[in-house]
């Protein structure tokens, strides 16, 4: 399976780039992940929760980052795996900035899916991961957007002089504790989402329709299964 598309975000280059290296907001941007840990520099692991024709399970995977070159552009691999099957792929994500602090978000790649998952459908697969993709990228704007700092207010104007304040020096924190012993590292970095927090992917099913109906033999199971609701809804009006 191939992808590729363009996304324009109203933010800059460089906020795009920190957002997409925010564990906080990649969390928050897949649809049905549950958690996601930072265990190595440019190395993830986490889990998601997902359900395609009805094939639903919990996946677990790792992905690193290559080829890094901030703020434009790396190369993700990834390896998930679930008691419905597996999936590897390769993906390629590009910031380009635009006139007007906008940035276009260019990505492509392309996933191998085996096991009973890969027995639901190429068109069925294609439409699921095109409307997830289009979720992820809409809920990873509507996260910048959140988190750019308002606008300072300037102060009105006043005859009244201000006293001017003098900021203390910065504070350096010693490489060593007060006994002498190395600090430790920091510990890799690690968000779980309650249930609340978790995105659904909600757009999944309508994705799946879309491709469906465009086959003919989508159009027809269509068909039907508007007749058979109708002549429920028959029954049900006295």
């Amino acid at each position: 399976m191939k992808i590729s598309g363009n996304y324009t975000i109203n933010a800059t280059q460089t906020q795009v780039w920190t957002a997409l290296n925010d564990i906080e907001v990649l969390a928050r941007v897949v649809p049905g992940c549950e958690s996601l840990a930072e265990v190595g520099e440019n190395q993830f692991e986490g889990t998601i929760k997902i359900g395609i024709a009805g094939i639903k399970g919990v996946y677990s995977g790792k992905i690193r980052l290559e080829d890094v070159n901030p703020p434009q552009s790396y190369k993700l691999v990834a390896a998930g795996k679930g008691s419905n099957g597996v999936v590897d792929g390769v993906g390629f994500v590009e910031l380009e900035p635009l006139e007007g602090g906008k940035t276009n978000l260019k990505y492509s790649g392309e996933a191998q899916i085996g096991g009973m998952l890969a027995s639901v459908g190429q068109r069925l697969i294609d439409g699921a991961s095109k409307q997830l993709i289009g979720q992820a990228l809409k809920a990873l704007e509507q996260q910048i957007l959140q988190r750019i700092p308002a606008e300072p207010v300037a102060p009105a104007a006043s005859d009244t002089p201000v006293a001017s304040v003098v900021s203390p020096e910065p504070v350096v924190p010693s490489a060593s504790a007060p006994s002498g012993e190395p600090v430790a590292p920091a510990s890799p970095k690690k968000v779980v989402l309650s249930e609340a927090e978790q995105m659904k992917p909600e757009t999944l099913v309508a994705g799946m329709m879309g491709e469906m109906l465009n086959t003919t033999t989508g159009r027809i199971v269509a068909a039907a299964v508007l007749l058979v609701i109708g002549f429920l809804i028959g029954r049900m009006i006295p």
